[in-house]
């Protein structure tokens, strides 16, 4: 993905993340002043997820402002040396903060709190050299898991025999007091209600109560992209840089949806995270 000179110059913070982390190879090269520039923006976005996430590992709030600022301050040094996130800029901060306070938990149990199963999902991960790919993928399971829970549990329980466990929909019928075609039916309905939900799971639960009103609508938009965009959500559009933002993180997303299949994980995969 390219920027464009003049997109650069109306500002960062019309840019969606993936094209944040485009900015990043030319300023690497440029100098530190344009990483600084990228990552006050990346902060100003994301620190209050980032910070959320972070008060569910401590004890008190103040090691969280400490384990969010650690995570946001070893992105900094990744991305200075060149590496650091390509597309997702949320997860990949999210992961640093789950590393870090693996990393705290293993000098003292006085700040950090770790869920019981945490170390033995650890011990789990690949070697040294692929941790980092697979807490990213962990976070992106939680993001799928959080959307499945989200779901009424009707919707929950025929995916998880008829799409998880990949049940017959005559069997699934049975158990749920429906006709195969019902099942059948019912499961296209659920299955894109999993990928709206998928969508919104993206957006930081600190957004005010309007702004997250128009981001449900706008997940069904980019689901379905052939219908017009109401009356009501154009404008807000037109008013609110940060949902515009979010509108193209959701395409992007979309786009991840269209080229994976996304079913929610067995047990063993969502609780640790």
């Amino acid at each position: 993905m390219t920027v464009r000179t003049s997109t650069l110059e109306s500002g960062l913070s019309t840019l969606s993340d993936a094209e944040l982390a485009a900015v990043l190879p030319t300023a690497t090269a440029t100098g530190g002043s344009r990483i600084r520039e990228v990552m006050a923006e990346v902060f100003k976005r994301h620190h209050s997820a980032v910070l959320a996430y972070a008060r569910s590992y401590c004890r008190d709030p103040q090691t969280a402002q400490d384990l969010a600022a650690e995570a946001y301050a070893s992105t900094y040094l990744s991305v200075a040396r060149g590496r650091g996130p390509r597309h997702a800029w949320r997860p990949y901060l999210m992961a640093c903060v789950r590393r870090t306070a693996m990393e705290w938990s293993a000098q003292t149990r006085d700040r950090v709190v770790l869920p019981e199963d945490f170390n033995t999902w650890a011990e789990r991960l690949a070697g040294d050299a692929e941790t980092e790919g697979a807490l990213l993928a962990a976070e992106e399971t939680a993001l799928i898991a959080r959307a499945y829970r989200s779901l009424p549990e009707r919707w929950q329980v025929l995916l998880w025999f008829f799409v998880v466990e990949g049940e017959p929909a005559a069997a699934v019928a049975q158990r749920m007091s429906m006709t195969p075609s019902g099942v059948r039916s019912l499961a296209a309905r659920a299955r894109e209600g999993l990928r709206e939900a998928y969508l919104r799971a993206h957006v930081d639960e600190g957004t005010d109560l309007e702004c997250r009103y128009f981001t449900a609508l706008l997940a069904g938009a980019v689901r379905r992209p052939g219908r017009r965009r109401g009356r009501e959500l154009a404008q807000h559009l037109e008013e609110c840089r940060g949902c515009v933002r979010v509108a193209a993180e959701f395409r992007r997303a979309n786009r991840r949806i269209v080229t994976t299949s996304l079913v929610p994980a067995r047990p063993e995969a969502v609780q640790p995270c």
